[in-house]
């Protein structure tokens, strides 16, 4: 059986982690920063080294390639992203990038002759500093230049972060894949939960990714003096917000389980000590796996913001920031992996996944699965984010096998 060069792969590791590196021990690496051209960088050099095919698309995902000798072969892809959220941890999506390199440059040591293409893909912000799911949606067919605009981000921000890469909005929106040679795609994240951990379990297979919508929320009330104004006769928009914020917790929990409802940004105008605040921008995201209760949940929601701003005196605006669907990933595929993670004799659970990835993309084109290591605590989105070295390990060799797997059959 062919294993990993488990001390080759954790140097990988260590060195891509120094990349935009935090005092904490983090990464703040955000797409198309600085640091995320960076990380390319390192990654196309240490393939190219290697001898193994490097190129970008429109959108500026990466791809790293080792050829079948046939050159009509399909393509096997493995893919995540070398991007962080500001402040973030060195294993969130890292992991998958890495491991995906090592999957190849073992292939490659030992001679193995595939019947198919491997690709790895880094693809371009799928943490959403600019848009979710950007270089995979991009590549997918599923961005559209209606919703370019709306970008959560910031247009001007994503148009300078594409700059940066010599691209523009008419190369993402041309970058379109075409999957009719494509015969899978395999992914493996942490956790960035305690489900595993607490079970004890080596590897979770997802079965699903729940769906995420985005928007922006504008409640818009009268500013006034706050020591003269009365009260009872205020159109406070903060007021009105934290209002909704609190119904919207309510429902979720007691209606919507296990979906979830967040509103990760606040900003009130003027913003000062002594004037009732006239405007309040929101965003609000909310995810559930089941496509019909995720619509549910956004008509309930949507009653609740309109109802606090009816009981504020308040006007809102609802304004689009992204939709992703949920997405079921393909049962020969997850089988795939649970008889990798077997042979390896590692243990096995089925879960869902609360957290978007770029597989949720990808399962819309072609068969695709992912699977889990566990998290330190669960801890993700933090420099205290951890994985130990056994389970990174244990997250290169399933994807090794489970490539090695899909040629057997």
């Amino acid at each position: 059986m062919a294993r990993i060069n488990f001390q080759r792969f954790l140097d990988l590791m260590a060195q891509q982690a120094e990349i935009g590196a935090t005092p904490e021990g983090g990464l703040n690496r955000p797409a198309l920063s600085e640091m995320d051209i960076r990380a390319r960088q390192w990654l196309f050099e240490r393939a190219t080294a290697a001898g193994l095919e490097v190129a970008m698309d429109g959108a500026g995902n990466q791809r790293v390639m080792l050829r079948a000798n046939d050159p009509d072969a399909q393509t096997l892809l493995i893919g995540s992203h070398l991007d962080s959220v500001p402040n973030g941890g060195r294993f969130d999506g890292a992991l998958g990038v890495v491991a995906g390199l090592e999957v190849l440059l073992t292939l490659k040591d030992s001679g193995a002759e595939l019947p198919f293409h491997v690709e790895v893909v880094n693809f371009t912000d799928e943490e959403g500093t600019l848009r979710g799911l950007l270089g995979s949606s991009a590549m997918t067919g599923t961005l559209t230049a209606e919703g370019l605009p709306n970008v959560r981000g910031g247009a001007d921000a994503l148009q300078e972060g594409l700059s940066r890469l010599g691209l523009s909005s008419e190369t993402l929106l041309n970058a379109r894949r075409d999957f009719a040679n494509v015969m899978g795609y395999l992914e493996v994240h942490i956790e960035q939960g305690t489900r595993l951990e607490q079970a004890g379990i080596n590897i979770g297979v997802v079965t699903s990714i729940v769906g995420v919508r985005s928007y922006w929320l504008t409640l818009t009330g009268e500013a006034a003096h706050a020591g003269t104004k009365p009260m009872a006769d205020r159109r406070d928009a903060l007021w009105g917000a934290a209002h909704l914020i609190q119904q919207a917790r309510e429902l979720v929990l007691q209606y919507f389980q296990p979906g979830v409802v967040n509103f990760g940004s606040i900003h009130a105008e003027p913003g000062a000590f002594n004037i009732v605040p006239a405007e309040v921008r929101l965003a609000l995201e909310f995810r559930h796996g089941d496509p019909e209760k995720l619509d549910a949940m956004q008509t309930a929601l949507f009653n609740v913001i309109r109802r606090s701003a009816t009981e504020f005196n308040l006007e809102v605006e609802i304004t689009p920031a992204g939709l992703i669907p949920p997405a079921p990933m393909a049962e020969p595929m997850v089988q795939l992996v649970e008889q990798a993670a077997s042979g390896l004799g590692l243990s096995h659970t089925r879960l869902m996944s609360f957290a978007g990835h770029d597989a949720q993309s990808l399962a819309n084109v072609t068969p695709s699965v992912m699977f889990f290591v566990p998290s330190v605590r669960g801890i993700s989105h933090n420099p205290a984010e951890y994985s130990t070295p056994q389970d990174c390990i244990n997250a290169a060799e399933v994807m090794l096998q489970a490539v090695l797997g899909l040629a057997d059959r």
